[in-house]
């Protein structure tokens, strides 16, 4: 007759319990993931369309994509006569247009909170670009360290937190928040 013996080792009990929790822990994530998806604000993007006749502070933010609720940020500009005391004046020809490291903030081109030499003769156009946002959002995978289980739900995507949480002056979207709530109460 043989024999066999097992050894359990300890701690084993509380690894496979956590495997468990992983399966589920994942499971509400992708939950939370895809809500998360289907509530995602719209993004826009600023386009010039006068190319190099543009503003320096315009063609600065060509292309720059962000979450719609959030305003774009544009260099501050400044006149610099020539002749000026202003080591960034031109060395001949007229005056000239240098952009600063603060920022204009305006929700679209034209914006009436501009400074009047941002939005004047202004041909940018704001182009709202759907799902970009939502494309951004997946589940993490579920981490086990001992008996702990944990996972995330990301959105890599500039100025998100802004769009999430708000600003002073704009209001948050809280559509992460919102999904985790949402997927929570439909477990219950």
């Amino acid at each position: 007759m043989a024999r066999t013996k097992a050894r359990i080792y300890p701690g084993l009990a509380k690894r496979l319990a956590a495997g468990v929790i992983r399966d589920k822990v994942e499971r509400i994530t992708e939950a939370v993931a895809e809500e998360a998806k289907d509530r995602a604000p719209d993004a826009k993007r600023w386009q010039t369309t006068n190319g190099a006749d543009a503003r320096p502070s315009h063609r600065h933010a060509d292309g720059q994509i962000i979450p719609a609720s959030v305003p774009y940020q544009l260099p501050k500009m400044e006149y610099v006569r020539k002749g000026g005391d202003d080591r960034r004046r031109s060395g001949t020809g007229p005056g000239r247009w240098v952009t600063l490291a603060a920022v204009d903030l305006a929700d679209r081109p034209r914006d009436p909170s501009l400074p009047l030499h941002q939005r004047i003769h202004c041909e940018c156009q704001s182009v709202i670009v759907p799902g970009v946002i939502a494309a951004a959002t997946r589940a993490l995978p579920a981490t086990v360290r001992g008996s702990k289980v944990s996972a995330m739900v990301e959105v890599v995507f500039p100025r998100i937190g802004e769009a999430e949480f708000g600003t002073n002056d704009t209001p948050g979207s809280h559509f992460l928040s919102l999904a985790g709530s949402l997927v929570m109460a439909r477990r219950r």
